[in-house]
């Protein structure tokens, strides 16, 4: 199985297992190791979360694969190197057992720390119902319509912020071609909507939007 089969929320906050020679060939392996291993590399073990924005997998170790044994190599302490999602998604994929995540917990915990975000964003990553219009790359970024009865409707990406019950706000990454009320960078309203038996998600104008528009 490949990366890009694999949804963002199955592999987030995982030990993901990369493997394939055009993902070995990509990374120096003098900026995962202060001595790189005399073995030749079947991939690298990684962690998977979200930095800022992207999605990524920071190499934990080098993996040799023999039968049904993974031998790894462990990455130096001293150096990180993400892996972009974009960049791996041709890679082949396993999810590793837990006693890789105990093996490994002081160098994700470090991780975990380092990137932390509030919950409230946090919480918006749980909602399954925005996952059918979430990028695969930066999966707090949703598509969101913004229509009213002046303007044509347009497709515009909104950064997840935070979730109140069934509204969410966000902001907004794109300057509408439309006048709407809003601008790239402000704090929007929006939330899943159905129309013609199909579900979207819609922007909800706020008062101060309504009395610009």
């Amino acid at each position: 199985m490949k990366v890009e089969e694999i949804f963002f929320r199955e592999m987030y906050h995982q030990i993901c297992l990369l493997t394939g020679d055009e993902i070995v060939n990509a990374v120096n392996l003098r900026d995962v190791f202060d001595f790189p291993p005399d073995e030749k590399l079947d991939g690298f073990l990684t962690y998977a979360y979200i930095d800022t924005e992207t999605f990524v997998f920071e190499i934990l170790a080098g993996a040799k694969l023999a039968a049904d044994r993974v031998k790894i190599f462990p990455a130096s302490y001293k150096k990180s190197v993400k892996l972009k999602r974009a960049q791996v998604d041709n890679a082949e994929f396993k999810l590793m057992t837990d006693e890789y995540s105990l093996a490994f917990r002081d160098r994700i915990q470090m991780i975990n720390d380092k990137n932390s975000v509030d919950a409230a964003r946090e919480q918006t990553r749980l909602i399954k119902t925005l996952d059918a219009f979430r990028h695969p790359h930066y999966p707090d970024d949703v598509v969101v319509y913004f229509l009213d009865a002046e303007h044509k409707p347009e497709l515009l990406w909104v950064r997840c912020v935070a979730v109140d019950e069934n509204i969410l706000t966000g902001e907004l990454l794109n300057e509408p071609r439309s006048d709407f009320g809003c601008h790239v960078g402000d704090k929007i309203k929006f939330g899943v909507a159905q129309i013609n038996g199909q579900n979207i998600l819609l922007n909800l104008p706020t008062q101060k939007e309504q009395n610009l528009a």
